[in-house]
């Protein structure tokens, strides 16, 4: 739970700015078209900002995601470095970047190879996500595109 915690306040800057950028290039004449015709602020925001920039706020979360996902050193600080898992969200644990940093550098053969292993399964995991991510951004896109016409 801490290190959950401690990794969403890490993102919180990355998130924050890229979706910042990404608002910002939403052309001032579809806001002033949305105000033309009687929208108020909140309206303007969700009919002719967040469609344009949709993608690029998932893509900003997901590069959140995937920064919280590969963050090594804070979790494996302080989640504690225990290989029981227990029900209790508070007691500690391990994650798989954790494991490998905390155990690489004294494995030897089999257990090298398990530790590589394990590094291939989070990145196999990221781009799961990345591709879980582009299929969202796509139906979203063709959502909006299909209630434009």
């Amino acid at each position: 739970m801490t290190a959950g915690i401690i990794l969403a306040i890490m993102i919180i800057p990355i998130v924050t700015s890229i979706s910042r950028e990404v608002m910002s290039t939403v052309p001032q004449a579809n806001k002033d078209a949305a105000f033309a015709l009687g929208a108020t602020q909140w309206e303007m925001i969700t009919g002719a900002v967040f469609p344009h920039s949709f993608g690029g706020l998932v893509g900003a979360v997901m590069l959140g995601l995937g920064r919280a996902m590969g963050e090594t050193i804070a979790v494996s600080l302080v989640i504690g470095g225990a290989t029981n898992i227990t029900p209790n969200v508070f007691a500690g644990g391990n994650s798989m970047a954790a494991v490998i940093v905390q155990q690489f550098g004294e494995s030897t053969g089999t257990f090298t190879a398990a530790l590589i292993g394990l590094g291939v399964v989070l990145f196999a995991l990221t781009v799961v996500i990345n591709l879980a991510a582009r299929v969202v951004v796509r139906r979203a896109e063709i959502r909006v595109q299909g209630a434009a016409t």
